[in-house]
């Protein structure tokens, strides 16, 4: 082996190995990201403004820090109970501990339902939960198209 490749070889190993003792570092203590303290602004009785088929009712609490969305969907007689799911939430921005907007999931099992939801305010100034609802069948043969539902819900 030559002088210039064995120059190359250990300039190799050691970027490798500060390359290995870097990556290494960053596993030893993982960072969680933060998601907003303040919750309160979304929690209550959610009622939907319309009578379109999608959701009739979302119960949004507080359990040990993080939210639980319970879902209804809109059936007859009574409420479809989707269940109850923890939601990640967001604020409007990195500085804020407010949280105004909320994502979740529930599986049916034949469907997924991606819910995100988010404060709004009217031009009256009343605050309003707008929530968005994508739903994905997933049994194989089912004959109905996926499809994305957008409601408005006042608090009760």
């Amino acid at each position: 082996m030559n002088r210039a490749t064995r120059v190359t070889s250990v300039r190799a190993v050691a970027y490798v190995s500060a390359l290995i003792i870097l990556l290494a570092g960053f596993g030893a203590s993982p960072v969680q990201a933060k998601q907003p303290l303040n919750v309160s602004p979304l929690l209550g009785t959610w009622v939907s403004t319309t009578a379109d088929g999608g959701l009739a009712q979302v119960v949004i609490t507080n359990v040990g820090g993080v939210p639980q969305v319970h879902a209804y969907g809109s059936c007859s007689p009574t409420f479809c109970d989707w269940g109850s799911q923890p939601a990640w939430r967001f604020s409007s921005g990195i500085t804020s501990a407010t949280a105004i907007r909320f994502q979740v999931t529930f599986n049916s099992g034949f469907a997924a339902s991606y819910l995100q939801g988010h404060l709004i305010k009217t031009p009256t100034g009343q605050t309003l939960l707008e929530i968005t609802t994508q739903k994905r069948f997933i049994l194989r043969g089912d004959s109905r198209n996926d499809y994305e539902l957008t409601e408005r819900f006042r608090r009760k």
